[in-house]
């Protein structure tokens, strides 16, 4: 017998289950990005740390596992190209040549990666486990740690080696980061944030939702 029921209620627990995997990564990136706005040159440090690491992850690879020296090679020099934009971070010129090379590297490693895992084969969970790790890892980091350059007060440079009449927009040495700049993920999950309460308020009473609990002489309510 065809099982209709069963069937329906399989894939509404699949697309609900798909929308609260969405609202955890939305909430875990906001939280992320707050965490690299506040702590900037830590940041930095765990991005050199983890490119340092990823040069001996590729090199065990080659090394212990016999992975192909051609793909190894090209995962290796797009770390490199990562590494050259922690000179300006956590500032990022899009149409700088450290950008650039950075998403052709990106391109070219993922291209030699898919060609090695297509001619073996591996399951699913094993692929993305390896992607996460050798090809994705560093480039997230960099993804939740860009700041807005529109975003930096006057009187403070925009990038390193300026005058010492300011600061980088607010990134203090001393402390890790600073409240003149903001992390650019978190600007757009704030943005969206501000919509989302714009479209509740029209489906919601401002008052509150009816029936629920409230302090009249609480102020703030």
């Amino acid at each position: 017998t065809m099982e209709i029921v069963a069937n329906a209620l399989v894939y509404v627990g699949g697309y609900v289950f798909l929308v609260f995997m969405a609202v955890c990564l939305a909430t875990g990136l906001y939280y992320l990005a707050e965490m690299v706005e506040e702590y900037t040159r830590l940041t930095k440090k765990v991005l050199d740390w983890s490119i340092k690491a990823s040069y001996g992850f590729h090199a065990l690879l080659f090394i212990v596992d016999r992975m192909p020296f051609f793909a190894c090679a090209v995962s290796c020099l797009a770390q490199f190209a990562y590494s050259r934009m922690l000179k300006r971070f956590p500032f990022i010129d899009f149409t700088s040549g450290e950008f650039l090379g950075s998403l052709a590297a990106m391109g070219a490693t993922h291209w030699v990666w898919v060609r090695h895992f297509h001619s073996t084969y591996h399951s699913t969970e094993y692929v993305l486990g390896f992607f996460f790790m050798i090809v994705w890892f560093v480039p997230f980091g960099f993804f939740i740690s860009i700041a807005a350059n529109e975003s930096v007060l006057p009187g403070g440079a925009t990038v390193p080696g300026a005058p010492s009449s300011g600061n980088l927009g607010g990134y203090d040495p001393n402390r890790g980061g600073g409240k003149k700049t903001r992390n650019a993920l978190l600007m757009l999950l704030d943005t969206l944030k501000l919509y989302w309460t714009r479209l509740s308020e029209r489906f919601m009473p401002k008052g509150g939702i009816p029936g629920t609990y409230r302090d009249t002489h609480q102020k703030g309510w």
